[in-house]
Formats: structure tokens, sequence, C-alpha cells
């Protein structure tokens, strides 16, 4: 286990603390501890995976086959676990790069359920007649076939509306 700690040699240091307690149970920290030793452990290596391009073919390429794959795709609007007081309607967009291309197309499902009232080649939306409560929001890019070749990671955002049983005081105007 050790081994895990130590990386590549492009990481950057992290500080960790080892000691024994009183039981002879060794423990790792990022918090000094009395009679704790100080290690020099490089952080873990990290790398971008982009999709392989496909491969060359000898007949004519739709549109949408060409150029390059999206290298991000992703929400970023409503932002993970943001929270919408009193309203019906959400905005939401998707950060694409490169942009969008002519013939690609953004789905967005809400709670598991695709939105057929969203424009197809937007980037950015407002969500109508959200109810209160938890949701998720999902995106995917798709090409002209209907093939997905971007998800975004889905967000999950929560709407708070008053109601007769359980009304939010804190929304109330003080006079």
């Amino acid at each position: 286990m050790c081994a895990a700690l130590f990386a590549g040699p492009g990481a950057l240091a992290t500080e960790v603390y080892k000691w024994v307690d009183e039981n002879g149970v060794t423990h790792y920290s990022d918090q000094p501890h009395p009679n704790a030793k100080k290690l020099d452990v490089q952080s873990a290596q990290t790398f971008e995976s982009r999709m392989p391009a496909a491969p060359a073919s000898t007949s004519a390429q739709s549109p949408s086959a060409q150029g390059p794959t999206y290298s991000s795709c992703e929400i970023n609007r409503p932002e993970n676990d943001e929270v919408f007081m009193n309203t019906f309607t959400v905005p939401a967009s998707i950060r694409v790069i490169p942009a969008l291309r002519p013939g690609h197309r953004v789905v967005l499902s809400l709670d598991g359920k695709p939105l057929t009232d969203q424009p197809a080649n937007a980037t950015t939306f407002v969500l109508n007649e959200v109810e209160r409560g938890t949701h998720t929001l999902a995106a995917a890019i798709q090409d002209a076939s209907g093939n997905a070749i971007c998800r975004a990671s889905s967000v999950t955002f929560h709407v708070r509306q008053p109601s007769r049983l359980a009304p939010n005081p804190a929304n109330r105007p003080r006079f």
C-alpha cells in the first residue's frame, strides 16, 4: 500500500504524516499529529483521456463524421447541488469544446426523461415547469444519426417552493 503513495516524477509534492498509536496501529494523515514523522509523498499523476479518432475511410464521410471529436462537454448550469428558490423555471447550459458542430444536437434529460421542448442546436436552455424537489439533469451530444458522441456528467439540483404544508418563512418579507 505504501507504493501507492508514490507516483510519477512530474507530480506535485504532498505532505503526509505517519505515526503508530499505543495499540501498534500505523496511521497516515495530512494533518500533523504528536510523534508523527513527516513523509514527502508525490501526488497521483493524472491524465485526460481522449476518444480515438475514427479510422480514415475511402468513401465520402458525412459532415458529422468529419473533424475532431469533442474534447469536453459538461453541464455548467445548474451547478451540482445548486438550490433554486420559489421558481418553476431553471436556467441550464452546457459547455462544449470545440463548439457544437452543424448536424449535431444537444439532448437533455430531466430525471431520466428526455426533454423534447428544448432547442436541439443550442447550448443554453430554460427548463420550464420544474416542480419542487431534487432533480437530476443529464446531457449528451448526438450526431446526425442519433448516436451519442459526448456525454456530460449529470448534475443534481434542488427546487424549493413554499407550500401550505411546508411554508418557508425565511422567504417572506419582514416588516
